[in-house]
């Protein structure tokens, strides 16, 4: 089984935020242990105390407000930031990226967090698909999702999904409606924080110093990245984001 765990950045109701955002960590179930060992042993080399006590939420490092972090300045709590970041860009580590970028205005009156749940699990969904083409393995896919004020509709959403179908029809390869937990006992919601966070920077603030080192580790086939999807109503053509670009390539060769 392949677990997408997903985590959200920005404020649906905030008119001062542009985007909302949804990043995920895809992971074969197999490789869990061996992925929490590594941050962890980073964590640990951060040498502000037990790996264990020290929960990664990528805002409160970046702003030093919380926790171990405020007796920190930005140049000290910056690197570990970026220390996160090279085990995730790792191109030996056997992972897959996943963020949806909601640009709010410009998809109005849609729910920003109704339309990025729906690519985030169809972009998971496309992914299992093509595993499944090329390996004949009949692997599932489970999403595990932060615990938030998003719960409830998104429960609803995914049990919506699975007997009616979405705009892509029905998300075949999740085995079961989202699963909830609390960021501070996981380590991989942790990291989808992380990519949730960074790509919201880079559409938001376009800091991409987080964010572009991230960019290979998206889930891409044939040089078109899936992973990664900017939702910007009828404007994408103007926009030169790794997403926008590798979409508009594709539709030029079919």
């Amino acid at each position: 089984m392949h677990i997408l765990y997903v985590d959200d950045s920005g404020s649906v109701g905030n008119p001062e935020e542009d985007f909302f955002v949804l990043g995920g960590v895809a992971v074969f179930e197999r490789g869990l242990y061996h992925l929490i060992q590594d941050v962890d042993k980073c964590v640990s080399q951060f040498g502000l105390g037990r790996a264990e006590d020290i929960e990664l939420h990528a805002s409160e490092i970046y702003s030093g407000k919380q926790g171990v972090w405020k007796r920190l300045s930005r140049a000290d709590r910056e690197p570990h930031l970026h220390a996160v970041v090279r085990l995730l860009a790792d191109p030996n580590a056997s992972i897959r990226l996943f963020a949806v970028a909601v640009e709010k205005t410009m998809i109005s009156p849609r729910d920003p967090v109704e339309l990025a749940f729906q690519e985030i699990c169809n972009r998971f969904n496309l992914f299992l698909q093509r595993h499944h083409n090329r390996t004949g393995e009949n692997q599932r896919g489970l999403i595990v999702m932060d615990k938030s004020r998003h719960e409830r509709p998104i429960q609803t959403l995914a049990r919506t999904f699975r007997t009616s179908g979405a705009t892509w029809g029905h998300f075949r390869y999740l085995a079961e409606v989202p699963l909830f937990v609390d960021s501070e006992a996981t380590r991989l919601i942790q990291l989808a924080d992380l990519v949730a966070w960074a790509t919201r920077r880079k559409y938001e603030h376009a800091d991409g110093r987080f964010f572009d080192p991230l960019i290979p580790r998206f889930d891409s086939d044939g040089g078109v990245i899936h992973g990664l999807y900017h939702a910007k109503g009828r404007r994408a053509e103007d926009c030169f984001c790794p997403a926008c670009l590798t979409r508009r390539s594709r539709d030029q060769r079919v």
